[in-house]
């Protein structure tokens, strides 16, 4: 009888340090999937190791508007479309590039900033304007389908890393809609 007792203290005690350590490693469980992730990484923790973060996606609109005497309103927007906040030193940038044809807008080489717009945070599902003017010199019409006009002008707007450097994975989910050109073609003025 003396060893039966021997026995059932070991077990017992064997019993309570397994519940002991199965409670144990379950809070610790826990404790992993409560942990805070920092701010700017912006991830959403999903059972097991798993974890998806949220991804900004700036898309640019361009819509230009022709007055009678040649001047050109450009009416810019910068969105964010994606799913997580966008907070990168940024430009938005338009450009206007000048063309002659036949010759392309590189053989032409004339290409000027028209306006910049610094920024650095944009929030999911917000957007900025980005507007200004132009003013063609020497116009004298715009084209049409009967006259298409001697020379064009191509308004790109860009949105571009202030440090000029490319999106890296996860900063802007798609930056091939991060510019957009609109092409006008008129009738200048000969000397």
């Amino acid at each position: 009888m003396k060893s039966l007792k021997r026995l059932r203290i070991p077990a017992c005690f064997i019993i309570i340090l397994f519940v002991a350590f199965f409670i144990s490693s379950q809070s610790v469980s826990h404790a992993d999937l409560k942990s805070v992730t920092p701010s700017n990484q912006r991830q959403i923790q999903k059972k097991g190791t798993l974890s998806l973060k949220l991804c900004p996606d700036l898309k640019v609109s361009l819509n230009v508007f022709k007055s009678s005497s040649g001047l050109v309103t450009l009416r810019c927007t910068v969105s964010n479309v994606g799913s997580g906040d966008y907070s990168i030193l940024s430009e938005a940038q338009i450009f206007m590039n000048l063309s002659y044809p036949p010759k392309t807008y590189n053989q032409v080489g004339v290409s000027e900033q028209v306006c910049t717009r610094i920024f650095s945070t944009v929030n999911k599902g917000a957007s900025f304007p980005v507007n200004c003017t132009f003013q063609i010199p020497n116009f004298d019409g715009w084209g049409t389908g009967i006259m298409p006009g001697n020379a064009k002008r191509l308004f790109t707007l860009r949105v571009v890393k202030k440090n000029m450097s490319p999106f890296k994975t996860g900063e802007d989910c798609n930056p091939n809609n991060n510019s957009k050109g609109v092409e006008v073609k008129y009738q200048e003025k000969q000397h």
